[in-house]
């Protein structure tokens, strides 16, 4: 899993995990957010949504969220066999329910910052609401538990409290775009009716002590994942990337455009080639005017900005004819001269 370190953060969401942690300071000597760490960085504009989280909202519910916490007296659980949370008879649980989730043996991890609030599809899948999107999210050795009122909540092992409905909360740990390895196969197992492309993972210790009292029901939320159209990606021609296979010696160069159906070219001397990236998909951050950019994951996880709207680039790879099915099945309406098999990766 890797973090993306090429697409600027909102200043906005920088202010406002500042805020949510001076905000529930002040309200608690004994309960505070973990250290803020560098912010991971997002640059996906999205569609307002009538649950948008506002700092406002989410400064006001940290405040509350830590008084409450701060003056609840603790209560112990059990750890199951399987190393899940067993709640005490006496307390306000009333039920558990399966969450994706990972092992994790508290030492070390990834140090973006995973900041906003806590939401659940239907199925009782985790989901952070940050801004106006909705993303799963995945907490360590986690249990989903529902308390005596109906609101739900992510509870660990030993039954500390990651955050419950509506809650605002920050811990440490990373982005997974896409998600993919164990983690697309936890959500899918559980959660294969909200299928989605990206996933936030936490690696940090659960911030607030078991409950005595169920916590406050929480306003509308969001119950599925913001979709991968909805956060700008869309299709581009592309193939499946061997690193070790062989390459041929030809090279690429020119300005990158983009047709009406979002398939990258280069003309020159009056040549209009279609780029088939590896791994790839394109992007555009939705209800902008910002260039269009195609992405590439390689094998390791990582990935790069291969291309981006009137931007030179200069790729090794090898040439294709003008019907290539690479090209014809996402750009039937882009007809181009040849095609350009782009075999190249920044990290050669």
């Amino acid at each position: 899993m890797s973090e993306r370190d090429h697409i600027p953060e909102p200043v906005h969401e920088a202010r406002l995990a500042t805020l949510l942690r001076e905000e529930a300071a002040r309200a608690s000597d004994g309960i505070l957010p973990p250290p803020l760490e560098e912010l991971q960085s997002r640059g996906i504009s999205r569609r307002r949504r009538p649950w948008l989280v506002g700092a406002a909202a989410l400064a006001a519910a940290a405040v509350i969220g830590a008084v409450v916490w701060a003056n609840l007296p603790s209560t112990d659980g059990q750890v199951g066999p399987a190393g899940e949370f067993v709640p005490p008879a006496d307390g306000p649980i009333a039920d558990t329910f399966e969450v994706p989730t990972f092992d994790w043996d508290e030492s070390g991890g990834d140090g973006a910052l995973v900041a906003g609030a806590l939401a659940f599809t239907d199925a009782g899948c985790p989901l952070l609401v940050f801004g106006e999107s909705a993303t799963p999210l995945f907490f360590p050795n986690a249990t989903g538990v529902t308390y005596d009122n109906g609101v739900r909540g992510v509870v660990d092992a030993q039954g500390r409290v990651y955050a419950t409905e509506g809650q605002p909360m920050e811990y440490a740990g990373g982005w997974a775009e896409p998600m993919t390895g164990e983690l697309a196969q936890a959500w899918d197992s559980l959660c294969a009716d909200t299928p989605a492309r990206d996933a936030v993972y936490v690696n940090d210790i659960a911030a607030i002590d078991p409950l005595a009292e169920s916590p406050e029901v929480p306003g509308d939320l969001p119950t599925v994942p913001t979709t991968r159209e909805e956060a700008g990606w869309f299709d581009v021609p592309t193939y499946a990337f061997d690193p070790d296979g062989p390459r041929e010696d030809a090279l690429i160069e020119g300005t990158v455009e983009f047709t009406d159906e979002g398939c990258p070219v280069v003309e020159t001397d009056g040549v209009r080639t279609g780029l088939i990236f590896p791994n790839a998909e394109g992007f555009q951050a939705p209800g902008t005017d910002d260039p269009r950019l195609v992405y590439s994951v390689f094998g390791d996880g990582s990935s790069a900005a291969m291309a981006q709207e009137g931007e030179p680039v200069s790729w090794g790879g090898g040439g294709g004819p003008a019907d290539d099915e690479r090209w014809t099945s996402v750009c039937q309406e882009s007809p181009v001269d040849a095609v350009f098999i782009v075999q190249d990766t920044p990290f050669d």
